[in-house]
């Protein structure tokens, strides 16, 4: 019975791989796949180039061109992209099946397909919105009362801004930072209110005063286990910012994403190199309970936890923060370049504020 049972199991592996076969496609001109915009983990669709130049040939040209999607053979996602497209197919493509994919000269075409994970990201805040309509109320600064009134909150922020100045003063920074008074404007009102629009053209300064606000948030309101939450619409946008952050100051900060989007000099800041560290400390300490063979296994939730606690500000796209744990709430938000972001996008990142958000961008870009 075990041995029958044991047939049975490899046979629904051996079927399981059957119907997810694996191909790799190489440019029909050249030995290396020149420039292209493909990534690993796209969704792809398979269309036979010989098939669809037959069925357009045959049209008359002013007939209206139908859809490519009537052509899509089957679907796959892309698990590497050098030196040659190597695609994971959910079904066998018709055009490859009968030993065709031994036919080196057979021409398909690839169509990237959209990324329904941001979608449905944003569907997901959207939701949470329409259950629950107090889902975005900010909740009082600072933990303070419920019945807290604006001016009693401005009055306290200002107050709180006066000490900052003040200390900050003493030690030459705030005081003798190279900011103009536009700048210096903005971040007072970032600091007192729960809601602050920031725009300016290329060149004014943005990215400095977006950089001074999360350095007096960290200053003056930072509690420990509730990190900054930074956010932008592209990752080239996040290492922007991230850069300068770290140029003024090296906080404990965690540059959350894919280390394929990530800039490389800020590989060192991506979770799976701070679980990495993570777990070669545990080990350090205590040899017996963590293998040498786990230090680069998946990321647990656990682990993710214990790493985001411990940091002050936490960097990632928009979209990104979809990823975390629904229960997950920030104290401050800051979205930079906030013009590039789409209102359904916002929503994923907006769901999480509990105290203050400050958008950063140019409406005119």
């Amino acid at each position: 019975t075990d041995t029958e049972n044991n047939d049975e199991k490899e046979d629904d592996e051996e079927e399981k791989n059957c119907l997810e076969p694996i191909f790799c496609f190489e440019h029909h001109k050249y030995e290396k796949i020149p420039s292209h915009h493909f990534n690993i983990g796209d969704s792809v669709a398979l269309i036979d180039q010989e098939q669809l130049d037959e069925y357009l040939n045959k049209q008359i040209r002013t007939d209206e061109k139908p859809p490519l999607r009537l052509f899509y053979q089957s679907f796959g996602t892309i698990l590497s992209v050098h030196p040659s497209l190597s695609i994971k197919f959910t079904f066998l493509p018709l055009s490859l099946t009968n030993n065709n994919y031994l036919n080196r000269q057979k021409l398909f075409r690839l169509e990237r397909l959209p990324n329904f994970v941001t979608l449905n990201r944003s569907i997901d805040a959207f939701g949470k919105i329409i259950d629950n309509k107090d889902f975005l109320l900010i909740k009082p600064f600072l933990n303070l009362s419920d019945d807290i009134n604006k001016d009693q909150l401005k009055d306290y922020a200002q107050e709180q801004v006066k000490t900052e100045e003040n200390n900050s003063s003493n030690d030459n920074e705030y005081d003798h930072a190279s900011l103009n008074n536009s700048q210096r404007q903005a971040i007072k009102h970032a600091l007192e209110n729960r809601l602050t629009l920031i725009q300016g053209p290329p060149g004014t300064g943005k990215t400095e005063t977006s950089a001074w606000i999360i350095h007096l948030w960290l200053k003056t309101f930072f509690r420990e286990g509730q990190p900054i939450l930074i956010c932008a619409e592209t990752h080239q946008a996040v290492d922007n910012l991230t850069r300068r952050l770290l140029q003024y100051q090296q906080y404990r900060l965690i540059r959350y994403g894919e280390p394929r989007t990530v800039a490389s000099d800020l590989h060192k800041y991506t979770m799976p190199t701070q679980i990495e560290l993570l777990r070669r400390e545990k080990q350090q300490s205590n040899l017996n309970s963590i293998e040498s063979r786990t230090l680069f296994g998946p990321a647990k939730p656990k682990e993710i936890r214990e790493i985001i606690s411990k940091c002050q500000i936490l960097c990632m796209t928009c979209s990104g923060v979809g990823i975390l744990e629904p229960s997950l709430k920030f104290p401050f938000i800051l979205i930079d370049e906030a013009s590039q972001v789409t209102e359904p996008n916002i929503l994923i990142p907006l769901v999480r504020i509990t105290d203050q958000i400050v958008l950063v961008g140019d409406q005119k870009q």
